[in-house]
């Protein structure tokens, strides 16, 4: 209920804040009020476990900022790095300060799951045993983890703000959006550079996991580049973006593997994008 009530407390602040920060004409106090949320997310969260509403409140912030010249490129990146950075600081002050291991917790509860579930003795242990062999992995995914948690927030509320904004006719439809998103051309060589050292590399070494979380948060980064490459070419075509939404919802109830291949795709277009640029052949 206190999570529920955080939820909803921060999407209506974020809004606000996102207006708030809009309105005002000295950049310097607006980037003075990011800095305020973000400071009371680290603070709060050392108190409390559950501070999710000011994740949103954070991420408005900076739609407010950013709205003056608004591209969705501008927004994402500074909205996510931001809030990668908070929930990182908040992960480790939380681990070393107060003995909060969140990746034990996960486990005791993945454990449960499995212990009190359906299967045979046999494949309740061999599941066991995966889940205390992949612990260590799950440590070192930990920045992957709260990168992707960043990315998942700062999309949310750029359907909320943005369609807040659109509604009041404080951006237009010729601002820079979604569909416009394109990474700077460099980035691939660092997926590139990220993979060929989790290939070929030492497993576990420092260098190794630093490599790993930087090759996939950039293939997030590649998938979200390919579904605005899908957006832009609906919108050339002028069909209705509900129709991909039911299409994506389709291969959700298809499966993993229908699910993994769509994903897959995107990723690879994304990618590829960087020597073809799609937006000009459409």
């Amino acid at each position: 209920m206190e999570l529920l009530l955080h939820f909803v407390l921060g999407i209506a602040l974020s809004v606000v804040v996102a207006m708030l920060v809009y309105r005002l004409q000295l950049r310097w106090i607006a980037v003075a009020i990011i800095i305020i949320a973000t400071a009371s997310y680290i603070a709060l969260s050392y108190l409390y476990s559950e501070m999710i509403g000011i994740q949103f409140v954070i991420a408005g912030a900076v739609f407010g900022y950013t709205a003056h010249r608004f591209s969705f490129q501008r927004y994402f990146i500074a909205s996510v790095l931001i809030l990668w950075c908070a929930l990182l600081i908040v992960y480790y002050l939380q681990y070393h300060l107060k003995g909060i291991d969140v990746v034990a917790d996960n486990q005791k509860m993945i454990q449960q799951m499995i212990e009190v579930s359906s299967l045979g003795a046999a494949e309740k242990s061999v599941m066991l045993q995966q889940l205390e062999d992949f612990v260590p992995t799950m440590r070192i995914l930990i920045p992957f983890s709260y990168f992707f948690s960043a990315i998942v927030i700062s999309l949310f509320m750029y359907v909320l703000v943005y369609a807040f904004f659109m509604r009041f006719k404080l951006l237009q439809n010729s601002d820079s959006k979604f569909a416009l998103f394109r990474v700077d051309e460099w980035i691939v060589f660092l997926l590139i550079a990220s993979w060929a050292i989790v290939l070929f590399g030492t497993s576990g070494h420092v260098i190794w996991a630093v490599a790993l979380n930087i090759g996939l948060s950039l293939c997030v980064v590649y998938t979200i580049q390919g579904l605005s490459i899908i957006s832009f070419y609906f919108e050339k075509k002028k069909w209705p973006k509900l129709y991909g939404i039911v299409l994506l919802f389709v291969g959700i109830l298809l499966g993993f593997q229908v699910l993994f291949f769509i994903l897959t795709m995107l990723l690879g277009l994304g990618i590829i994008d960087f020597w073809m640029n799609f937006r000009k052949i459409v």
